[in-house]
């Protein structure tokens, strides 16, 4: 009886289709984590753009079969002087046989599909493959996964079949005397011919603890990624040739090491830790057919070279009442793009494209000082303090590139919240942030500026019996200054001011009723500035005001609203110091929303509001907005 199961099973899934890997590090095979099954939609209608993505994850035991399904479909719609649609369907069906006791059998069908009815190169995709593999558990640590298939691909009206294999595998808590070992590793090739798809990927972390307060921990990461598209042929090639269609293989290689040693109590409350990481990344782009006939410098292939160098440090100290840390981080990045010379070709059309890439040649280093803070001065009061410094040097080799630049980045908070009551909190926060940013060369140099932002709020939040209420009101400046203003225009200087006060209240009416509403009313200026002066031009401003105001039902887990949905923006110029009308946009209209949530288990949220739009007071249109989510674990 399970024979024919399994046979029936491989019968079903063998004309099922599958979802694609999103990422280079996830396997497909072994789980990783235990799943639950799961169903999940959500429908989003705003404006003019509607967007549906639903799907499920089913996966079931009987005696030594387990099976699994995983699907999701994607689709936007948007409406305007044309209609486009973008669908993406994903699908994973699975099933596993147990064999012996460390062993599993089974077979797996993977499957993408995009389809896009725009006019666009890869308007039309598809993705399928089926594949048989098997689960060994070598040891209790070390699990493997052998697989095995066929592939077919449709790409640009291009059909391609192919074997596609190889494993994949896991050791978890791997222990030795001195140190424990976790790893990741896994090997794929798709073999479309005359493509090919290639994944290579290796991660290992070494945990070595010398003693109780002091580890140290090395990683290491090595990943390999082929992918080839087809792109229209041009003239030359397609009758060189004979072909359509040509082939780009984009292989993206990367190596990351890590070492991290951490010091626990190293004088008392204070921990310290120290890291080291090097990362060499180079992408390869190749095109198949090339032929020096064509007379262009976007012929040649061309490479990325990257590396990157990095150490930091943090000092942790924690007492009872305070809890701070200390960080230092440096780092540097040197960025080489390499054009790749072919036998026969132009070498006047070679040395262009070398050197229109070694103008995209880059080295940077930067270095950032962090410091974080939370003091509690009692039960009642708190502060928070947090500084933030980084140093950004940027340099281009090539002198025909003048985007050489430095950059100062420092951003201070300051934030002190007290209990006044059991039932009231209050705070006030201040941030200043300043950024200066300098380019060396001079035809860049007007670009030179100064930004200073100012914030300050305050505000608290209100938990009574029947009443509940969160206000905030804040208060910024934001000030560009350019160096060298008064070569060009003493006015070329901005300055932008703004006032936001929220509020999100809750007035409880009955057990089952409350009345609810939140909010915001923003102000915001803009004008030119005199910074030597501090003289300012008004130049436009800003109103707009949101509100929800609604009535709640409660019901068990449910939750239904009824209320109202206000939006409306103006704008003003000026004449001097006089403010002129410009433009009013305002919307509102009924508003529904539906909400149940069973923690764990469903989660369901409708909301939807009708709006009646006018611009400039003339009425125009009239839109219907909805939204609905669903998640469902079971």
């Amino acid at each position: 009886m399970k024979i024919a199961l399994l046979i029936l099973l491989i019968s079903f899934i063998s004309v099922s289709l599958s979802i694609a890997q999103s990422f280079a590090d996830s396997l497909e095979y072994l789980e990783q984590k235990q799943q639950v099954n799961f169903l999940f939609s959500n429908f989003d209608k705003l404006l003019d753009t509607y967007y549906l993505s639903t799907g499920f994850n089913l996966k079931g035991n009987y005696s030594n079969i387990s099976l699994g399904v995983f699907e999701n479909f994607r689709s936007t719609v948007f409406k305007s002087t044309t209609q486009s649609i973008r669908d993406e369907q994903y699908l994973t069906i699975t099933g596993k046989y147990q064999l012996a006791e460390n062993y599993n059998f089974g077979i797996s069908a993977n499957s993408t599909n995009l389809s896009d009815d725009r006019n666009t190169l890869l308007n039309k995709t598809k993705i399928n493959y089926l594949t048989l593999f098997s689960e060994v558990q070598l040891t209790n640590d070390i699990l493997i996964s052998p697989f095995g298939g066929y592939s077919t691909n449709l790409q640009v009206g291009e059909d391609d079949n192919g074997p596609v294999y190889g494993f994949e595998g896991s050791a978890n808590n791997l222990s030795f005397p001195d140190f424990t070992i976790n790893s990741l590793f896994k090997f794929k090739n798709e073999d479309i011919l005359p493509r090919r798809n290639l994944l290579r990927y290796f991660d290992l972390s070494v945990n070595n603890p010398f003693n109780p307060s002091v580890t140290n921990l090395v990683s290491g990461r090595f990943t390999s990624s082929r992918k080839d598209f087809y792109f229209p042929a041009d003239s030359i090639i397609s009758s060189t040739f004979d072909i359509v269609n040509n082939i780009e293989s984009r292989t993206e290689t990367n190596y990351f090491a890590e070492d991290k040693l951490r010091y626990r109590k190293l004088f008392g409350n204070v921990d310290f830790e120290i890291s080291g990481t090097i990362n060499w990344r180079t992408i390869e782009r190749d095109k198949r057919y090339k032929s020096a006939e064509v007379q262009s410098p976007t012929i040649f292939d061309t490479n990325i070279e990257e590396l990157r160098l990095s150490l930091g440090s943090t000092l942790f100290y924690r007492t009872g009442s305070l809890n701070s840390s200390l960080s230092f981080n440096f780092g540097e990045r040197d960025e080489k793009h390499i054009t790749q010379n072919f036998e026969g070709a132009d070498p006047i059309f070679y040395e262009q494209r070398s050197e229109l890439e070694s103008r995209k040649n880059n080295n940077s280093t930067r270095a950032t000082i962090a410091y974080t803070g939370d003091y509690d001065f009692s039960r009642t009061d708190r502060l928070l303090f947090s500084l933030y410094y980084n140093k950004l040097r940027y340099d281009t080799p090539s002198e025909d590139n003048d985007d050489d630049r430095d950059e100062i980045l420092s951003i201070a908070r300051l934030r002190y919240s007290k209990n006044l009551s059991p039932f009231f909190q209050a705070f006030i926060n201040t941030e200043v942030t300043l950024r200066h940013i300098v380019y060396l060369f001079a035809s860049r140099s007007s670009n030179n500026n100064i930004n200073r932002v100012l914030r300050l709020a305050a505000g608290g939040y209100y938990q009574g019996t029947n009443v509940s209420s969160l206000n905030t009101f804040e208060v910024s400046a934001n000030y560009t200054v350019y160096d060298f203003e008064d070569l060009t225009s003493s006015l070329r200087s901005i300055s932008f001011r703004q006032f936001i006060a929220t509020d999100s209240s809750r007035i409880s009416l009955s057990n089952r009723f409350a009345f609810v509403i939140t909010g915001y009313i923003k102000l915001s200026e803009q004008a030119d500035l005199n910074w030597g002066e501090f003289a300012e031009r008004p130049t436009r401003f800003l109103q707009e005001i949101f509100a929800i105001p609604k009535i709640m039902l409660t019901y068990n887990s449910a939750w239904f609203g009824i209320g109202l949905r206000y939006f409306s923006l103006n704008t003003f110029k000026y004449d001097e110091l006089t403010r002129i009308p410009d433009t009013r946009y305002l919307s509102y209209g009924p508003l529904v929303q539906i909400m149940y949530n069973v923690i764990g288990s469903l989660n369901l949220l409708i909301d939807g509001w009708y709006e009646f739009i006018s611009i400039n007071n003339i009425p125009g249109r009239e839109r219907a907005n909805f939204v609905m989510k669903l998640n469902w674990n079971f």
